[in-house]
């Protein structure tokens, strides 16, 4: 059974050939093919279908037999071919003709690159190039060796085979031999190497006045030790008289003794005066007195008057 069509909306069109109208477009007769072009090829909302057919392509302007195989290869492509295994061959490359004369030969030879492989595969199999004849003269031969790499071979390996230096005749004056011979290095040496066996120097008689004696003496260390060595020994500095006039009751506390009393005497200080109990009935009275002294002691001189005699059978009773 159909459904029954039912239009969504008065004037709707079931058959779908309506289109909205539009205006015609105001286009000047110079401009027409402009905007023939700008309208497009979908035609969206264009109430004109128009039908585009397309025609053959033109034909290759392939003059030779190579252009037409090149034509066919870029049109068609030798991917599948080459992939399938049916495409041709390929064609040898054809090695060009070196255009190198007769007479540079050698140097074409060393630039393909033999001369560099050759120095980086078997540098040393390679045979030395020809060195000139030096021109030295005879009384600089000696000078000449060593500069070929004979001092640095010896420094190196064996410095003990170099000879020394020859050192120029020290000019001292014979009052001055001793400060001399400790300035060669035998007093840094001592330093060195024998440092706990070396004697101690003279030292200079101190240039202190009496008076200043004990201070001397006091710098010399001896404050530092006793501090290090005797700390709880050592007198007490002068303390200067306190200059107290009527205060040395409060001079006495702040010195510690108020903090001393309370730390270990807080019951002997004194206390705030307590205002005297509202108590004007006797049972007010008795509940204050009880408030003071608690009620645990009556309680137990209470029960100290009983024995609990305990009886097999029986419970447990009082006895006076």
């Amino acid at each position: 059974m159909d459904a029954p069509s039912v239009s969504p909306y008065p004037g709707f069109d079931k058959s779908g050939q309506y289109y909205t109208p539009r205006k015609a477009p105001r286009v000047r007769p110079e401009a027409e093919e402009f905007a023939t072009k700008n309208a497009g090829s979908i035609n969206l909302f264009s109430d004109v279908k128009n039908t585009f057919s397309v025609g053959p392509p033109p034909s290759p302007r392939c003059i030779t037999y190579e252009a037409k195989q090149n034509y066919e290869k870029g049109r068609k492509g030798q991917v599948s071919s080459l992939l399938g295994g049916d495409g041709p061959a390929p064609e040898p490359d054809s090695a060009r003709a070196p255009r190198v004369r007769p007479e540079g030969q050698g140097i074409a030879e060393q630039h393909k690159g033999r001369g560099m492989s050759s120095l980086m595969t078997s540098s040393s199999d390679m045979p030395l190039s020809a060195r000139p004849a030096p021109r030295v003269k005879v009384e600089a031969s000696d000078n000449a060796e060593l500069g070929r790499g004979q001092r640095m071979n010896c420094l190196l390996h064996d410095p003990k085979t170099l000879p020394s230096t020859p050192k120029p005749v020290p000019r001292i004056k014979p009052e001055a031999g001793e400060t001399a011979n400790l300035g060669a290095g035998s007093q840094m040496a001592k330093v060195m190497f024998r440092y706990g066996e070396t004697p101690r120097s003279t030292r200079a008689v101190p240039r202190v006045k009496p008076e200043a004696s004990e201070i001397a003496s006091l710098d010399q260390g001896t404050r530092m030790n006793n501090l290090f060595t005797n700390y709880g020994q050592q007198p007490q500095s002068a303390r200067p008289a306190p200059r107290v006039k009527d205060g040395q009751d409060y001079a006495n506390l702040d010195r510690g003794g108020r903090l001393s009393r309370l730390m270990h005497e807080g019951d002997k200080m004194r206390g705030d005066a307590k205002p005297p109990p509202r108590a004007a009935s006797a049972s007010g009275r008795s509940n204050l007195r009880k408030g003071k002294q608690g009620s645990i002691s009556q309680v137990f001189a209470e029960t100290s008057k009983w024995q609990i005699v305990p009886t097999p059978g029986v419970r447990s009773a009082k006895v006076h």
